[in-house]
C-alpha cells in the first residue's frame, strides 16, 4: 500500500508512519511544499492500522487490509462485468446422490425398526408363572 505525505507548510518536518504489526515505524522528513510517497507493507488477510505521526501527534490512522490472495493478485477489474455468473454450487449429480443416500437410511432405519419388532420373540415363558 502507498500512503501519500503532504507538507504544506513552509519548513521542513519529520514524520513518522507506524502499524500495529509489531515492526519498526517508518521516519522520514519532507521539505516544506512538497509531497512523498511511501510503500507500506501489510499483513495478507488481516486488519492493520497504519498511523501517521507529526511531532509525536496522530496526523491520519486507517485500518486497512490486504486481501491480495483472495482478489487473485491484485489483478485490475474486468471492463465490462459478466452477462452470466459462474456456476458455484453443487452439480445435480450430487444432490441426486445425496438424496438416493438419504432414502437408503430411511429404508434401512424402517427395515432394522421392523426387525427388532419380530425379532426376540419366543414361544416358551422365559419366567414360569407363580402358583400359589
Amino acid at each position: 500500500m502507498k500512503v501519500t505525505i503532504r507538507n504544506t507548510g513552509g519548513q521542513r518536518e519529520d514524520y513518522g508512519i507506524e502499524k500495529n504489526d509489531d515492526t519498526a515505524s517508518v521516519p522520514g522528513q519532507i521539505a516544506a511544499h512538497s509531497s512523498r510517497t511511501v510503500t507500506v507493507t501489510l499483513r495478507e488477510d488481516r486488519r492493520t492500522r497504519v498511523t501517521v505521526n507529526w511531532a509525536n501527534k496522530q496526523v491520519e490512522t486507517r485500518t486497512l487490509r490486504a486481501d491480495c490472495k483472495k482478489s487473485g493478485g491484485g489483478a485490475a477489474p474486468p471492463a465490462s462485468p459478466p452477462r452470466k455468473l459462474p456456476h458455484t454450487g453443487p452439480d445435480n449429480d450430487v444432490l441426486w446422490a445425496r438424496a438416493a443416500t438419504g432414502g437408503a437410511i430411511l429404508l434401512t432405519g424402517m427395515i432394522i425398526f421392523w426387525y427388532g419388532g419380530i425379532w426376540p420373540r419366543r414361544r416358551e415363558r422365559v419366567f414360569a408363572k407363580k402358583t400359589d
